[in-house]
């Protein structure tokens, strides 16, 4: 769905509304900034290849556009679009895209990116998903110790309220008790099309179905008295 559609307007549950993450000049590596003027000229610059290639029936190999999808509770995950697919994707756009098993629904944050800004921005969106996640804890007491420390290297849970806003307003730039990933590794996959209104709509009852999974593998934890938590349950679209 273009996100500039204004002829329908949807009820997107807030778990899937993710918040805007920018990089700041200062966060830019020395790769990024190559890159990016190697992009440049590569723009500016004729292609002798294409030209070669032209007489043999052969074209330039089309070039991979990076895309950063976000789902639920801000995760994101990096996706690629050829360019001679004919399928124009801007920011804003829901989509729909190729999943480890079938395919998944999600918003595009970042259009056109380069790997190292793949990279910082999965890292940027990892610390606000732990942030939300943290939410969901009922161990979020200064006094209680978090099942989930034991996995995550911290020794109790992030101190706060039950509200997300003051949460996140006391919450540290970089959470220390944060899983650790390899960003490094990208390997993005494709980019489907755009979704369809009806695909948007289905959002709210896949909520629902998310909440019911939650209190099952919870009430299986309680009664197997596994020192785990739940914190939340996602299905794939």
């Amino acid at each position: 769905m273009r996100y500039t559609d204004s002829n329908t307007s949807f009820n997107i549950p807030d778990l899937y509304k993710v918040p805007f993450v920018q990089i700041s000049p200062d966060e830019h590596t020395d790769d990024d900034i190559r890159r990016e003027r190697q992009r440049q000229a590569s723009l500016s610059a004729p292609n002798p290849w294409a030209a070669a290639g032209a007489g043999r029936g052969e074209g330039p190999r089309p070039r991979k556009q990076l895309f950063v999808v976000s789902f639920k509770c801000s995760r994101v995950d990096v996706f690629y679009l050829l360019d001679n697919t004919g399928l124009d994707i801007h920011e804003g756009d829901i989509v729909i895209v190729e999943a480890d098993r079938g395919q998944d629904l999600g918003t595009v944050q970042h259009a056109n990116v380069t790997p190292d800004q793949a990279r910082l921005y999965k890292r940027k969106y990892a610390e606000e998903q732990y942030k939300w996640l943290m939410m969901f804890s009922r161990n979020n007491e200064p006094s209680n110790v978090n099942p989930n420390a034991q996995l995550y290297g911290e020794q109790n849970a992030m101190g706060g309220g039950s509200s997300r806003g003051n949460w996140t307003a006391n919450a540290p730039p970089t959470m220390m008790g944060m899983p650790r990933e390899n960003f490094n590794n990208l390997r993005p996959k494709a980019i489907k099309r755009l979704a369809n209104s009806h695909e948007i709509k289905m959002l709210s009852e896949k909520e629902g179905n998310e909440a019911k999974a939650k209190r099952t593998c919870q009430q299986k934890v309680a009664h197997l008295h596994l020192q785990m938590e739940i914190l939340d349950a996602e299905w794939q679209w």
